[in-house]
C-alpha cells in the first residue's frame, strides 16, 4: 500500500486506521452509528469513507490530486456496532481475503455487555437462524429452516457495576445477519442497546440514568492467514473497547 492513498483515504467522520499491511490490507476502525457502506447517494456523510461506493463489486470510489482511486470493503458490520472491518486497495488480495472469510478462516473476536438472565458460564452458542424482510427491513430469528450459527462465549466479567451488567468476549465462527444480537437475546444475555432483538426496558432505563443510547457491542479483534509474495503471513488488528463501555461498567 502506497503511503499515498494511506494519507488521502476520505476517511468518514471519527473512522481512523489501526493498521496496515505491505500487501494492502488495512483495518479501520468503525464508530458506531457508521454504515459500512453507503446505501444511497444522502448516506455519503455517515459512512466508513466519504466516496461513492459501487456496490456491485464492493468498491469505494474517488478523486483525488493523485486521479482515479479505489478500495475493496472485505467485509462489513452492522451500523450500530463498532470496531474493526478491513479493507484492500488490491483486487487480487480483496479476492483472496474474501474467499478465507467465506471458508470461516477468520479469527474474529467481539465484546458486548449484556444483562444476565440465565447461567453466565462459559460456553458455544448453537442456534438456527433464519433471515426474513419485515416491512422492508432485515429480521432474523430462530428457526429449524435457518443455518446453523456457532458462537464461543466467555464471560470476562460478571455482574458488575451499578446495573449488574456482564462483559461476554463473543467469538463467531460463523457469519450470519445479526448473528451475536440475536443469539444473545436467544440465550438470555440481550445486549445493552439492541433496539431490535433487546431488552427495550432495560435500555430505557440505561439511556435515562446513565445516557447510553448505543448499541454496546464492539468487533476487537480480528486476525487471518494470507499468502503474500509466495509467503504465508497472519495479519492481526486489535481495537479496544469504547471508553462507554467503562462508564456503563464503572
Amino acid at each position: 500500500m502506497t503511503g499515498d492513498l494511506l494519507a488521502d483515504l476520505p476517511l468518514g467522520r471519527n473512522v481512523h486506521v489501526i493498521d496496515h499491511h505491505p500487501s494492502g490490507l488495512l483495518a479501520l476502525h468503525k464508530p458506531e452509528g457508521i454504515l459500512s457502506h453507503p446505501n444511497r447517494t444522502s448516506d455519503r456523510s455517515k459512512c466508513l469513507l466519504e466516496a461513492e461506493y459501487d456496490l456491485d463489486r464492493q468498491i469505494y470510489l474517488w478523486k483525488d490530486n493523485g486521479g482515479e482511486r479505489q478500495i475493496h470493503l472485505l467485509h462489513r458490520l452492522d451500523s450500530p456496532t463498532s470496531g474493526i472491518i478491513l479493507l484492500s486497495c488490491d483486487s487480487q488480495l480483496a479476492e483472496q481475503v474474501r474467499t478465507i472469510f467465506s471458508e470461516r478462516r477468520v479469527s474474529k473476536t467481539y465484546h458486548a455487555l449484556a444483562q444476565e438472565n440465565g447461567p453466565g458460564r462459559n460456553q458455544t452458542w448453537k442456534d438456527k437462524l433464519e433471515v426474513t424482510r419485515q416491512d422492508g427491513k432485515l429480521r432474523v430469528k430462530c428457526s429449524p429452516r435457518g443455518i446453523e450459527a456457532i458462537t464461543k462465549v466467555h464471560f470476562e466479567r460478571q455482574r458488575v457495576g451499578r446495573k449488574g451488567l456482564s462483559l461476554l468476549r463473543l467469538e463467531p465462527t460463523t457469519g450470519i445477519t445479526h448473528q451475536l444480537r440475536v443469539q444473545a437475546a436467544r440465550n438470555g444475555f440481550p445486549i445493552v442497546g439492541d433496539r431490535t432483538y433487546g431488552d427495550f426496558a432495560l435500555n430505557r432505563r440505561i439511556g435515562r440514568d446513565k445516557k447510553a443510547r448505543r448499541l454496546f457491542l464492539h468487533a476487537s479483534q480480528i486476525a487471518l492467514k494470507l499468502h503474500w509474495n509466495g509467503q504465508q503471513v497472519t495479519f492481526q488488528a486489535e481495537s479496544a473497547l469504547p471508553r462507554a463501555f467503562g462508564k456503563l461498567m464503572a
